[in-house]
């Protein structure tokens, strides 16, 4: 049965936290790594070490994605495996009647033991939940002989106890054991390519133990092997007229590779798919390489431990975390929304200003507008202590004819800032709002009065002058 993350009901578990029995997705752990690998991860709550899930919780049903399997032959490595072991048969061919019987022998037997090795390798990996195939270095780098010999073994048990059987001298007991057999042999392959053991293969109980963690599913999974199987004979009972002698072997071993492909691929997959049950663990090679990529350990912390009502700590974590990066205007938001939600009002004052700050280097000023808002609710006498913030806002408000808040913005600027350089411009604005917004000439003409007589050299003068004469002064 899969598990869902507490905090994300949609998102599958890849943690497990035993002491507390509860899963968690890559979102809400605080994991040391930041892409892929097995790691370790810990609790943001409790701290507990979690226990790893692997993508026993997030891969797809093998049946909802059975192109894949048959797609799987045509990638780069597959498809330089079947034409070397092609071109490979072939020449073998070529030479059969050169080369004694012995040497044809052994080239057969090496052919066989490399065809064996790749199969079992791409069960392997398929079952470590790697997408790509083995590549022709890791297929070459020995023999094989050794995983062909266990195989080997693996079928000589099976036989023996199909002869044991025969000598009861009961028809019905021979068909039920060859039935057995050949139902057994799936699971009895993926138990040898992922254990490497002879034991282990042909032993009842790890038999028995994988078919169960497996399920129904692995009546279906026999059920698709056994047409596999079919759908390869029907091939070459079709065909086989229609192929000239000097190429059958090379056509056989072709086709051969390409269907064993597909069923191996199929057989890891299983593999991977039921691991929590099995007692596995691997992880999908796609998700390993994007795994916590683009994921904020900060706000995935903050995130559960807002979830969990720990709103203290989590204003500690943010409040700690923009002393040492005082820019981030991601984690001002989340604190801001976090101190006014709690309704801790002195303290999200106080926090405005640095936010405020980082929004206004930021140059994003209608955004500067919509957080002003927020804090004018909390204290509509709130003013933000930076000069140049004042103005930035003072405009914002004065295009949606907000003429008092503008007014009051700018108020006494050269008292509250007198080595602000932008006081002039600041008081023209602030004229403008008086004469167009509130239609109060006599101060609007003080504040440009106030112009002429401290900054004679301002360089919007001619517009000082204008509004004065519309002022009557």
């Amino acid at each position: 049965m899969r598990q869902y993350c507490k905090f994300h009901p949609l998102e599958p578990a890849l943690w497990y936290n035993p002491r507390a029995h509860m899963a968690y997705c890559e979102r809400c752990v605080d994991s040391g790594e930041t892409r892929g690998g097995l790691g370790q991860a810990r609790c943001y709550l409790t701290g507990d070490e979690l226990q790893y899930l692997g993508s026993a919780n997030t891969a797809k049903p093998f049946w909802e994605i059975l192109g894949q399997f048959f797609r799987y032959p045509f990638k780069p490595d597959s498809l330089m495996m079947i034409g070397i072991f092609v071109v490979a048969s072939w020449v073998m061919l070529s030479l059969m009647t050169s080369t004694g019987l012995v040497l044809m022998l052994v080239g057969a037997l090496l052919i066989l033991a490399c065809i064996t090795r790749y199969g079992f390798l791409i069960l392997e990996y398929t079952a470590e939940g790697r997408a790509e195939p083995p590549t022709l270095s890791e297929t070459f780098a020995s023999a094989g002989f050794e995983v062909l010999f266990q195989q080997v073994v693996v079928q000589i048990v099976f036989v023996a106890f199909l002869v044991l059987v025969g000598r009861l001298g009961s028809s019905f007991f021979d068909i039920v054991a060859l039935a057995l057999v050949v139902f057994v042999t799936p699971a009895s392959l993926m138990i040898l390519a992922t254990e490497k053991s002879i034991a282990l293969a042909i032993n009842p109980q790890s038999i028995s133990h994988l078919i169960r963690s497996i399920g129904w599913s692995y009546l279906l999974l026999y059920a698709f092997l056994f047409l596999l199987w079919g759908a390869e004979a029907a091939v070459f009972e079709v065909f086989a007229d229609e192929i000239s002698p000097q190429y059958f072997l090379p056509v056989f071993v072709g086709v051969t590779l390409y269907f064993m492909m597909v069923a191996y691929n199929l057989m890891g997959y299983v593999i991977f798919q039921y691991q929590s049950a099995i007692g596995f663990v691997a992880e999908d090679a796609v998700a390993r390489e994007k795994r916590r990529s683009t994921i904020d350990p900060l706000d995935a912390k903050v995130e559960v431990l807002v979830k969990e009502g720990r709103y203290d700590k989590a204003v500690d974590a943010l409040s700690k975390h923009l002393r040492t990066q005082p820019g981030s205007v991601r984690h001002h938001e989340k604190l801001s929304r976090l101190l006014i939600a709690m309704n801790d009002r002195d303290q999200a004052l106080t926090h405005a200003q640095p936010y405020m700050e980082a929004v206004h280097k930021l140059g994003d000023d209608a955004r500067l507008y919509f957080v002003y808002n927020d804090y004018e609710k909390l204290d509509p006498k709130f003013l933000p202590e930076a000069p140049a913030i004042c103005v930035s806002l003072a405009h914002q408000l004065y295009r949606r004819g907000k003429f008092n808040q503008t007014c009051h913005l700018i108020a006494n600027l050269h008292k509250r800032a007198p080595s602000f350089t932008d006081i002039p411009d600041a008081y023209l604005l602030m004229a403008r709002a008086l004469f167009d917004g509130l239609k109060d000439q006599h101060k609007a003409a003080q504040y440009l009065k106030f112009i002429k007589a401290k900054y004679p050299d301002f360089k919007e003068m001619s517009q000082v002058d204008t509004l004065l004469a519309e002022c009557g002064a």
